[in-house]
């Protein structure tokens, strides 16, 4: 993961929130399910640069993987798992800036 300073700055809490939330880096379990859940709280380029950041992964495989994921949601109980963790980590004051 590369410093926060690097995305604009509307993503440095949500970096930061993912960063404590997973910090050995987002499982491969894991990263349907966040994309899933953040895609409603940010524009498609923000998610793009946020998970790219979170990720190391290129922003526009990103983006694919986030339609990919739109086309065929993930299991609900993988999502209320991936929620119930980032609220522990400051999910809802993220959500509140939106």
């Amino acid at each position: 993961m590369t410093t926060v300073d690097t995305l604009p700055p509307p993503l440095w809490d949500a970096a930061r929130m993912l960063r404590s939330a997973f910090p050995h880096g987002i499982p491969a379990t894991a990263y349907a399910p966040v994309l899933a859940l953040l895609y409603e709280h940010f524009s498609d380029r923000h998610l793009a640069d946020l998970m790219a950041h979170a990720t190391g992964k290129d922003a526009a495989r990103v983006l694919n993987d986030m339609h990919a994921c739109a086309g065929s949601q993930p299991d609900d109980a993988a999502i209320r798992a991936v929620r119930e963790r980032l609220d522990r980590h400051g999910w809802q004051a993220i959500c509140a800036e939106d």
